[in-house]
């Protein structure tokens, strides 16, 4: 998305920079240099993190449950938006297409561009990854871990492409060369500025309902970790801090401690 197509987005969406601040995790500052135009060369993240606010939908209600305070999750409401009917829906070309070094995930014919990871989301990254696979191996397992860029395709076709930050898949007719094909067993998604409703509400709706049986939702900023897991018809939902050994539901032992990490 071109600046100048970013400018009519805005304008069209009644959005204040105040908010495109909060939907971006960008500094109000920077928001403002760059839609006036003051900044003349914007860096590549930043466009990316005003590209997916811009292209974000804004649901009227939802629970946010990065934010809860005395086991309460806070109710944030948002006005609708509406779209007009030429709108472009994308589709798993438009992802191919992209240039290289340019990630982004389709969901339903939106695209959502994603921000480079910082230092310590890949460090939760690696090591999760580090601790899983280690997990695996010594135990003689199966099931196998990966960390991005590896694509899921999540409903098994191309309406739902994603990159989870650790995907664990059990099921050897899932993974092809192309990425995962169908719900991986376990997904990880380390939490960033720019990507908190997408964590906690689309992927969390996404990864539910195709059968996902295991989510984590990592959030480094506020020390915690939700723990979303399916047995069956049965769903829980658990939280833990960092300094807590964390049970991954799809192995009876395997206890991950963040704490001794960041």
């Amino acid at each position: 998305m071109r600046l100048e197509e970013m400018k009519r987005r805005k304008k069209e969406l009644g959005y204040s920079n105040e908010k495109l601040s909060r939907l971006s995790g960008l500094p109000l500052g920077t928001v403002q240099k760059v839609m006036s135009g003051r900044t003349k060369r914007p860096r590549q993240n930043t466009l990316e993190s005003l590209a997916r606010a811009l292209a974000d939908r804004q649901p009227a209600a939802y629970f946010y449950p990065g934010e809860m305070t005395g086991g309460c999750a806070r109710l944030l409401k948002e006005p609708a938006v509406t779209y007009s009917s030429d709108q472009k829906v994308f589709t798993i070309e438009d992802i191919y297409a992209l240039p290289e070094g340019v990630r982004a995930e389709l969901i339903d014919g939106e695209i959502f561009f994603m921000a480079s990871p910082s230092r310590t989301h890949q460090k939760i990254t690696g090591e999760m990854h580090l601790a899983v696979a280690s997990y695996i191996r010594s135990h003689g397992g199966a099931c196998e871990v990966y960390i991005p860029p590896y694509g899921v395709y999540l409903n098994g076709d191309d309406s739902v492409f994603v990159e989870p930050d650790l995907t664990v898949i059990c099921d050897p007719s899932r993974s092809e060369e192309k990425g995962c094909v169908g719900a991986p067993d376990w997904i990880v998604e380390v939490v960033s500025p720019s990507s908190k409703r997408m964590d906690f509400l689309i992927k969390l709706l996404k990864y539910r309902s195709a059968g996902v049986r295991e989510y984590w939702i990592i959030n480094p900023d506020k020390r915690i970790v939700l723990v979303y897991s399916r047995a069956g018809e049965e769903e829980t939902v658990e939280m833990y801090s960092f300094e807590e050994e964390i049970p991954a539901g799809i192995y009876p032992d395997l206890r991950i401690r963040l704490g001794d990490v960041v």
